[in-house]
């Protein structure tokens, strides 16, 4: 009946951890929180991880050039949407661990749905991604998944928080062309106070 050699429940277990702390606290956790018969070691966990990525990766569709959907016009007539969306997207460099000297740069967001104080019983939903900048050819693909998982519409408040680099800019406004853009300004003020 399972067609992996681990039960699906641990490579979910395996691949959260993994993202939020590095593979050898995953697996120390893991250890002392679940009954395992089976030894696991570090390059298990790693692999076990990475074929999950594999999986979702294949799953997550084409790219596309757009994913504006409908005319503006017609979005009036969409009902009222639930929420407001903010969106902070930022970069940083990671040095390349096979080689020292070299740098790339890593995206990384979070994607928060809101709700007004008369919908106080909904807390909010919050959504993280994460892409290598010059590596990844479905970043536009990535973001409008998040976005679509918390259940965007074409007419939803949408307010993205950036340091105003062009890439991401573009990225934002494939999402919503009615959607409001903040410039952090720590980026700003380190500019011109540095």
């Amino acid at each position: 009946m399972l067609t992996e050699s681990v039960a699906p429940e641990l490579l979910y277990m395996e691949a959260k951890w993994s993202s939020l702390v590095s593979y050898g606290m995953s697996l120390d956790a893991l250890q002392d929180f679940l009954p395992l018969d089976l030894i696991l070691d570090v390059k298990t966990m790693r692999y076990d991880t990475l074929k999950v990525a594999k999986r979702l990766e294949a799953e997550l569709g084409e790219e596309q050039p757009g994913f504006i959907d409908g005319d503006p016009s017609d979005w009036v007539l969409l009902p009222q949407p639930d929420g407001a969306f903010t969106v902070g997207i930022d970069g940083g460099y990671v040095r390349n661990w096979c080689d020292k000297k070299h740098n790339f740069e890593v995206i990384v967001g979070k994607s928060t749905l809101s709700f007004g104080e008369d919908e106080a019983a909904q807390s909010p939903s919050h959504k993280r991604l994460g892409f290598v900048q010059t590596l990844d050819t479905q970043s536009k693909r990535r973001l409008h998944e998040v976005l679509q998982s918390q259940g965007l519409q074409m007419n939803q408040a949408i307010t993205f928080l950036s340091d105003g680099d062009d890439t991401l800019r573009e990225l934002q406004l494939e999402m919503s062309p009615i959607a409001t853009h903040i410039l952090d300004w720590f980026h700003l003020t380190m500019k011109l106070t540095v």
